[in-house]
């Protein structure tokens, strides 16, 4: 009797100690969800919100114990275009604004007499306003009578020449004039008048400054500008360049890559984003990252609100990099919440502990029916091969080896097969966790050697069940705004994953084994 009450004791005690855990962990996250929810007014569903863009331009260079001198265009304040708290990381550099610079540009000047080693440079800013309807200003929308371009050589004056006099006559007035210019201007194959006039700039800025040379030309005032597409979040967003022009009261804009519906326009002219002297190994990076605020909330009016509660449970201080991978990141522990309830109360059986989950993250960028269809390949081809390497007797080591280097030619050959096609099966694989790959193989050849084939496809359609679940959790739109603005959240998932892991029961799978001892004799 006295060794059973020793025996007993600790596993009381144990779990006593984990549902103790638990409950602080549970009761800590939604203390700190309901202050940020009720407290500060953060909306809980999306729909319940604006969208602001958060933008952020990182320079990386290497000094080498000479002057330098960085230049960087930033986004232009006006009534129009709402920019709010504005973070400049400079380091030991000078920082100077040029407030009004050329065509209402707008720089940051970093300067230093003799840095040394890699340096990081940073700016940071929120668009709270959309500014697509902007008008263009007042400068702007007066037409004036035109004037001449000049041109460096008689044959560039005479190709002008020829090239407006046939837009002339085939256009009505003004504006089918610049319609016409403009469709011809952008075509695939150009005119040798055109091609004559197009200046020697990267495309498209070679087009687009021509055409604003000839717009200038006709009365109309032009100007290029240079922004970025606010459609989706990016690590590394590209500039794009447009025409912006006023033409019979109207304010026009051209895109030469269709039209879109979303876009922000950071500076003006024929310059680059960032302008360098004095360095070396130099590197910009533009990030884009939606963010969701209730208007007129505490959540929106306080975005450098100092609540220690809010420091704490929130990625507002990191970099706009660092907060696209937190993005994904934090939605793993939601996929391997539902990973841990399904394997310990369904009883679901799956090849690896945590593999489903990292193959679902995969299917992000391929997509679910297209992940599916390439794991299922990759796998079968994999299998083929193991069960060929069995005969040959190999240690285990140089086995994977083979494996692993066989899975990365098989990804390079359907890579080259669908990139013509533009499958995005081609263009996301490389994406695929290769020596998850691998030891998924190598783990159900073991299982069909050990038991049958029928365990091992059981378990592998489990893990492709499982993998499928966990995709469609981590990419639904509230999961991901809820679990990046509510990180607090996490603590929840912990307790719950403690308290399911005391959980010695049947398993919904197992009731179908055992039932024939619920029946009576």
């Amino acid at each position: 009797m006295l060794l059973t009450t020793h025996a007993t004791r600790p596993t009381v005690t144990s779990e006593l100690h984990s549902r103790i855990l638990a409950l602080g962990l549970i009761l800590a996250g939604v203390f700190v969800f309901l202050h940020k929810a009720i407290t500060l007014d953060y909306p809980i569903f999306p729909d319940e919100t604006r969208t602001v863009w958060n933008l952020e331009i990182l320079i990386e260079f290497a000094a080498d114990n000479r002057p330098v001198r960085i230049e960087s265009f930033l986004p232009a304040k006006s009534e129009e275009r709402e920019l709010v708290d504005e973070q400049f990381y400079s380091g030991p550099f000078g920082l100077r604004l040029d407030q009004e610079g050329e065509n209402g540009n707008r720089k940051a000047i970093w300067t230093y007499r003799y840095p040394e080693g890699p340096k990081v440079l940073r700016y940071r800013t929120t668009l709270v306003e959309e500014t697509r309807d902007t008008p263009l200003p007042p400068e702007m929308q007066r037409e004036n009578r035109g004037g001449d371009v000049l041109f460096e050589t008689s044959l560039e004056r005479q190709a002008f020449l020829v090239w407006m006099s046939n837009l002339r006559r085939q256009s009505a007035d003004k504006e089918t004039l610049v319609d016409l210019m403009l469709q011809e201007l952008f075509s695939t194959n150009l005119s040798d008048e055109v091609a004559a006039l197009v200046r020697p700039l990267p495309p498209p800025l070679d087009r687009l400054e021509l055409a604003r040379m000839v717009l200038e030309t006709q009365g109309v005032p032009a100007r290029i500008a240079n922004g970025v597409i606010l459609d989706d979040a990016r690590r590394r967003a590209e500039t794009v360049s447009w025409l912006e022009y006023h033409l019979n009261g109207k304010d026009r804009r051209y895109f030469t890559l269709g039209n879109p519906s979303v876009f922000f326009p950071l500076w003006y002219g024929l310059d680059e984003l960032v302008d360098a002297d004095g360095v070396t190994e130099l590197s910009t990076q533009l990030s884009l990252q939606p963010s969701r605020l209730a208007g007129g909330s505490g959540a929106a009016s306080g975005l450098g609100n100092d609540d220690p509660l809010l420091s704490l449970f929130s990625f507002d201080k990191l970099p706009l990099t660092t907060q696209l991978v937190y993005q994904v990141l934090l939605t793993i522990p939601v996929g391997i919440l539902i990973l841990v309830f399904l394997r310990q109360f369904v009883g679901i059986q799956t090849l690896g502990t945590f593999m489903p989950v990292l193959i679902g993250i995969a299917f992000r960028e391929t997509a679910l029916l297209t992940g599916l269809l390439l794991f299922s390949l990759l796998i079968g081809l994999g299998l083929a091969l193991r069960f060929y390497l069995e005969r040959l007797k190999l240690l285990l080591v140089p086995r994977l080896a083979v494996v692993l280097v066989f899975i990365v030619l098989c990804m390079a050959v359907i890579t080259t097969l669908t990139a013509e096609s533009g499958v995005r099966i081609g263009l996301s694989i490389s994406l695929f966790p290769m020596v998850i790959l691998t030891m998924t193989i190598e783990r159900m050849s073991i299982v069909w050697e050990e038991y049958d084939a029928a365990e091992a496809m059981k378990q592998g359609l489990g893990s492709l069940a499982v993998a499928s679940l966990t995709y469609l959790a981590m990419t639904n739109s509230q999961v991901e705004y809820m679990m990046f603005n509510f990180p607090e959240l996490l603590l929840v998932i912990m307790g719950l994953c403690l308290l399911m892991g005391r959980y010695m029961g049947m398993r919904l799978s197992e009731l179908r084994r055992f039932r024939d001892l619920s029946r009576p004799e």
